[in-house]
């Protein structure tokens, strides 16, 4: 071998070395860099004839365990989803309260009760029947609120899932250029470790996002594709795009109300089911619907129980007209049975007149029933429409209108209640009454208008005793309705049941607590089981700077030895050339 090749392959060799030493700094420069991972030389022989000629640098690749990058990203999915969760459970809870807090929907029910028990006792009490008052207007405001921000927490879930598409089409744009980048330089012969790094991190955001499955094109391009199957990337990077709803209410649902998550004209809403992108679809067309549809259910309940009640009695002494909410008109059908009572009293609750008894079988139109009672009030009341509702009241304004359905029946209602004459709550259920249930303004301006007497049976002359003030038949009643067990319809996340007002309330907030506890204990051993796996990846792929200096110290020598080579070769060179012809 001449020693001009020795001088080349020494040459090859100080290159070699050059290109270790730049690897390894850039090794221990990056050691604490997000996504970096150590890189390493392969360095092959050059072979001429058969004879070593040297050494060059083959590739500059990574150090990583494939296997636990794609267990990585396939955890990363699940964890997104659970942070969503344990965001939107905390909300709940926070809104509603636990089982054990002062202030929570069970806790607001269960002070009704009590109001409505004391004030039955004490019916005269005017403290009693404002306490009554405000603790029925607590409950209401609670449904409100709660109500609201439950679509609230939708409209944000909704707001949510088009933040979360920036970032995925960032991603995917991301990922294809570095493909395409990773793609040319590997026909070219380059190193593409470092575009594999970036490209890696762009993949760990977007499993966050978007559950997916990936595989690697000889070229080195990496296909992404849903965990269905669906193909998100494929050379160019597509746009998924949704247009969040302007306003959120029970109405609003996806497909009708909620715009899809569209890819190239394609809505593939329903085949996210996983990463952060999927737990917000869930919650804002699932979990959330569910619980306003529980609310709802109790809500409706409170409402038509007491309401029930409170149009079957009348409060001392009776006012002087009874407005009803029920929307009608005189050509409406109407099909009733039994016998109802309305009386006309005077301010110590005595009748102005003997009632009036109405047998509902004989009217087939409201506009018939409506001037029957006008009829048989004659002077002492007048009965109409107004507005859209019916209105019962006195000719004279110190006196008042009383009402016993006795054994009415429309509809399943007596009289009064089917006409919302005497209701204790107003709202309207077409949307969601649990957003809109209020004490009926009245009450709240006079409390003393809270039923808790009932126009007696035996008044049957003018004169005789109609209501009285300490009347307590009505106002037992409605304290007792908060401990009898009621049958519910199956909503949301609960199933048919029956139970008290209190206990319904409490299972709602028992399952809510189950899931948001789920979605917590899901969530710590989620992050415990991804750490692990970061952990044994990062003991592959990250750079150890222990290791690093005892290679700098290797290369070191090597460099050091390499020189000598070149050093020793040159000087023959020289001695050779000194030598006479």
């Amino acid at each position: 071998m001449s020693l001009s090749v020795s001088l080349q392959t020494a040459l090859s060799g100080l290159h070699a070395v050059q290109t270790a030493l730049q690897v390894t700094s850039n090794n221990i420069a990056n050691a604490n860099t997000e996504g970096y991972t150590r890189k390493i030389v392969a360095p092959i022989p050059i072979l001429v004839a058969g004879m070593g000629a040297g050494v060059d640098v083959s590739d500059i690749s990574r150090q990583v365990n494939e296997t636990l990058i794609r267990d990585m990203r396939g955890q990363l999915g699940g964890l997104g989803m659970l942070r969503v969760e344990d965001e939107f459970f905390t909300r709940m809870q926070d809104l509603f309260g636990t089982l054990s807090s002062g202030t929570s929907l069970t806790a607001t029910v269960s002070g009704l009760a009590a109001a409505f028990e004391a004030f039955a006792a004490f019916p005269e009490d005017p403290v009693r029947g404002q306490q009554l008052v405000a603790a029925a207007q607590a409950l209401t405001r609670q449904f409100n609120d709660g109500a609201r921000e439950v679509q609230t927490m939708r409209a944000d879930a909704d707001r949510g899932i088009t933040d979360a598409l920036t970032v995925v089409n960032t991603q995917l744009t991301a990922i294809a250029d570095l493909n395409d980048q990773i793609a040319r330089d590997r026909a070219a012969g380059e190193p593409t470790a470092a575009l594999e790094d970036q490209r890696d991190l762009a993949l760990t955001t977007l499993a966050e996002y978007i559950d997916i499955n990936t595989f690697e094109r000889p070229t080195g391009e990496t296909v992404v594709m849903t965990k269905s199957g669906r193909m998100l990337l494929d050379g160019a990077a597509p746009t998924l795009t949704h247009t969040p709803a302007a306003g959120v209410d029970v109405s609003v649902a996806y497909p009708v109300g909620f715009d899809g998550i569209n890819l190239n004209g394609v809505d593939i809403t329903t085949e996210l089911t996983g990463g952060r992108i999927g737990a917000l679809i869930a919650m804002r067309d699932t979990t959330l619907p569910n619980l306003a549809a529980e609310l709802d259910g109790l809500a409706n309940s409170l409402f038509d129980e007491i309401n029930a009640i409170h149009n079957d009695g009348a409060a001392f002494p009776p006012p002087n007209a009874l407005t009803g909410t029920r929307a009608i008109a005189g050509a409406d059908a109407f099909a009733g049975t039994g016998t109802t009572r309305i009386a006309i009293t005077d301010a110590n609750g005595d009748l102005v007149a003997p009632p009036v008894e109405l047998d509902l079988a004989l009217y087939a139109t409201v506009g018939d029933l409506v001037t029957a009672i006008d009829t048989a009030l004659g002077a002492n009341g007048s009965a109409s429409i107004v507005g859209g509702n019916l209105v019962i009241s006195a000719a004279v304004s110190t006196n008042g209108v009383a009402i016993n359905e006795n054994d009415t029946d429309i509809g399943g209602r007596g009289l009064s209640h089917h006409f919302g004459l005497n209701d204790f709550f107003t709202g309207d259920a077409t949307v969601s009454l649990a957003r809109n249930i209020a004490v009926r303004a009245a009450i709240v301006q006079t409390p003393a208008l809270v039923s808790h007497t009932e126009l007696l049976a035996a008044a049957a002359l003018a004169g005789d005793t109609a209501v009285t003030a300490g009347g307590t038949a009505i106002g037992q009643r409605l304290a007792a309705k908060f401990d009898e067990a009621l049958a519910y319809a199956a909503a949301g996340e609960l199933g048919a049941t029956t139970a008290t007002f209190a206990d319904y309330s409490a299972q709602i907030l028992s399952v809510n607590a189950a899931q948001a506890a789920e979605a917590g204990d899901s969530l710590a051993f989620k992050q415990t089981l991804y750490a692990d796996i970061k952990f044994r990846a990062d003991s592959v792929a990250g750079v150890n700077i222990d290791e690093e200096m005892a290679n700098l110290i290797q290369l070191q020598n090597a460099f050091a030895a390499v020189a000598r080579v070149i050093t020793v070769t040159s000087e023959l060179m020289d001695t050779l050339n000194e030598i006479p012809a």
